[in-house]
């Protein structure tokens, strides 16, 4: 999995804004550019430990048309025939580098028995443009444009799975676009707000640093109806569980909102499959998007 560079790229915009120039958006992102085919062998890190389980005749790669005018590109992972409804996951990634590296989280979920999609914003991967908020939001819901225009898949099954930036992509479309009946986020942050206290350590607006619309504190009380799980990692240093997983949490639930979370006493930011163990990561992953219910709990 890509390292998520949040905490340092603020800290970094804030050392070298001068007064007058305040907008921060380019250190949220780090993208990686893919030259080529990505899955290139040159361009993989043998510490992602993908398995290559899912046959290319189940990989289709697929180009997005934003309204932005880029083009996006993203992967759609067809699940094995199965007599099972089957459940489509939109995958929003990280601030860092591109598809390539969450490649190891698509094979699980598709193992998991759910067809997924997932994208890279603009400026990542093989993606033109340059990532902003706005064209993030944007990205996120040309992917789901595209997944509704499907005629081979339960378009009513259509859930959004959104990891560390990405859940702000995630509760975008939930809260924005079209709330779906499951909403999974992994080590999320809150609001522009929070990660700028995370990285810098001081006590300022989110707006003052970044012109996106970066706010799932507000976005989350809005999706009542929609069953949310947050996995969370106790140890995560970058998305600190009191300054996010556990205020998203507290903010759904003033709204009545129906959230669940798991709590990883080891977890860290980028571990969270590893230490809930894969058959159980899957078997949870499963039955959230089938609609079974996911109780709160800790786990070693």
């Amino acid at each position: 999995m890509t390292s998520c560079k949040l905490g340092k790229c603020l800290l970094l915009g804030l050392v070298l804004t001068l007064p007058g120039c305040l907008r921060l958006d380019s250190f949220l992102f780090y993208p990686t550019r893919v030259e080529g085919e990505y899955f290139n062998p040159a361009d993989l890190d043998t510490s992602w430990h993908m398995r290559w389980v899912i046959p290319d005749s189940l990989r289709e790669e697929v180009r997005l048309f934003p309204a932005t005018g880029e083009t996006i590109f993203g992967f759609f992972a067809r699940a094995l025939p199965d007599t099972a409804p089957t459940p489509t996951v939109i995958y929003s990634h990280g601030n860092a580098g591109n598809i390539n590296g969450y490649w190891n989280r698509v094979e699980l979920l598709w193992e998991a028995g759910c067809n997924v999609f997932i994208y890279d914003y603009a400026g990542f991967g093989r993606s033109t443009g340059t990532p902003t908020g706005a064209t993030c939001y944007a990205d996120a819901d040309a992917a789901l444009k595209w997944c509704l225009a499907r005629t081979d898949i339960d378009t009513s099954r259509i859930g959004y799975l959104g990891s560390s930036l990405g859940s702000f992509m995630a509760c975008h479309l939930a809260a924005d676009v079209r709330q779906p009946k499951q909403l999974l986020l992994e080590a999320p942050m809150a609001s522009v707000s929070a990660v700028a206290k995370e990285g810098a350590v001081l006590d300022i607006p989110g707006g003052f640093l970044v012109d996106a619309d970066f706010d799932n504190e507000t976005r989350i009380k809005t999706i009542q109806g929609t069953q949310v799980l947050i996995i969370f990692g106790r140890k995560d240093e970058t998305a600190v569980p009191e300054r996010t997983a556990l205020v998203l949490v507290r903010e759904a639930e003033s709204a009545g909102v129906d959230i669940d979370t798991i709590d990883l006493a080891n977890a860290d930011h980028l571990n969270l499959p590893d230490q809930m163990g894969f058959d159980n990561y899957r078997r949870v992953v499963r039955e959230f998007f089938d609609g079974r219910r996911t109780r709160q709990r800790s786990l070693p």
